[in-house]
């Protein structure tokens, strides 16, 4: 359970969450007014940050908050290393979909990189528990009842990407 965890522990996830919270509240009152989609890698980069639905903002940031005991399990530096291995894997199979297939939407985000840490933390630690899995449902069945444009091929290269690096650190770590 992640009840003893506070704001102090997981510095990496609040300032991800206060981040993600911002890009909304720009998009909300308008001072940002669309969404870049021009497939090019930094756009992809940053479009991770970007939630423009209210809904999907709270179901990213409950998964974040779900997942936030792997940032106090691993460390700051170890955390940190794992989360831009993710954006590197997840940004590049986005950029490449988008290559290979021209007409297939942007996405926007934390969706993916979140479903990476929940894939990794699975496939590293071998550790399954409630909240978790509520996390993971609501990531993927409330957007997709909610709008339609939900990307699933996002969701899936985070859960790739994911299992990918948890191979990679028990491989590393032996």
């Amino acid at each position: 359970m992640i009840t003893d965890t506070n704001f102090k522990d997981t510095p990496i996830c609040t300032f991800i969450a206060t981040s993600i919270i911002v890009v909304f509240l720009l998009f909300y009152f308008k001072l940002i007014s669309s969404v870049k989609c021009t497939k090019s890698i930094d756009t992809i980069i940053i479009n991770n940050f970007v939630h423009v639905d209210f809904l999907h903002l709270l179901s990213n940031l409950y998964a974040l908050y779900s997942i936030s005991r792997v940032e106090k399990d691993m460390g700051i530096k170890s955390f940190v290393g794992l989360l831009v291995f993710l954006l590197i894997i997840n940004s590049l199979a986005e950029f490449f979909i988008q290559f290979i297939w021209k007409d297939s939407p942007c996405t926007i985000g934390f969706s993916g990189i979140l479903f990476g840490l929940f894939t990794w933390e699975l496939t590293y630690k071998n550790k399954i528990d409630s909240q978790l899995i509520l996390a993971i449902i609501l990531m993927v069945i409330q957007p997709s009842l909610h709008n339609e444009k939900v990307s699933l091929s996002g969701h899936i290269i985070g859960a790739v990407s994911g299992i990918i690096a948890g191979f990679l650190w028990k491989f590393i770590n032996k």
